[in-house]
């Protein structure tokens, strides 16, 4: 429900809005702890975080470790295929707004490393909604939920924030990373039971 419920709202505003709109809209709204926190949760999304937790669940159960490297290696494959080779010419917001932030118009955050290419979908927020649904999937405590989808929600705005991408990279983002996770996640779970009882940590011991 609260999936449907982001889908709904990312549609109203770009409908009603709009993908460019939204963004200008955003970037008005700026303070430096914005500033810092948006540049720090957004590493949320990268393959390191990916990495990290996959070894970690290799420690617990190893099915779930090699699920969830199998989950975030498609996410981020596919992520790259459309991104490089199907879209690569969509532009991001530091190209679309240049002229405005050559009049010193737009606001940018010191140290983050500006592109202007490769812009749709997101990969960031790919990646984040992956690992959020894979552990809601496997965590069943109803309020880790929650803050796992608000995890990724922040990482997804924070792509908008710092001007990495648009509404519609981080909605599709977003759909990609949930869609890839969930069906890979139902086709391999019962097809690796035989493994749930294993982990690196055992092997070790």
């Amino acid at each position: 429900m609260i999936f449907i419920a982001w889908v709904i709202l990312c549609l109203f505003i770009l409908i009603y809005f709009g993908n460019t709109d939204f963004s200008q809209w955003i970037n008005q709204f700026n303070l430096p702890f914005f500033d810092f926190f948006f540049k720090s949760i957004t590493y949320l999304g990268d393959g390191v975080t990916a990495l990290l937790i996959v070894l970690v669940l290799c420690c617990v159960r190893l099915d779930y470790g090699f699920i969830s490297a199998v989950v975030f290696s498609l996410s981020a494959i596919t992520t790259q295929i459309l991104k490089r080779y199907i879209f690569e010419d969509v532009p991001r917001p530091f190209l679309v707004f240049k002229e405005q932030i050559d009049m010193g118009q737009w606001h940018l955050i010191d140290g983050v490393e500006m592109h202007q290419f490769f812009s749709f979908p997101s990969g960031h927020t790919t990646i984040v909604f992956s690992i959020c649904i894979f552990l809601s999937l496997i965590i069943h405590k109803k309020i880790y939920h929650y803050v796992f989808f608000i995890m990724a929600l922040l990482v997804g705005f924070s792509r908008i924030y710092l001007s990495q991408h648009f509404l519609m990279d981080v909605f599709i983002g977003s759909l990609l990373g949930t869609i890839i996770t969930t069906v890979t996640f139902l086709f391999l779970r019962d097809r690796l039971k035989s493994l749930k009882t294993y982990s690196l940590t055992k092997f070790l011991n």
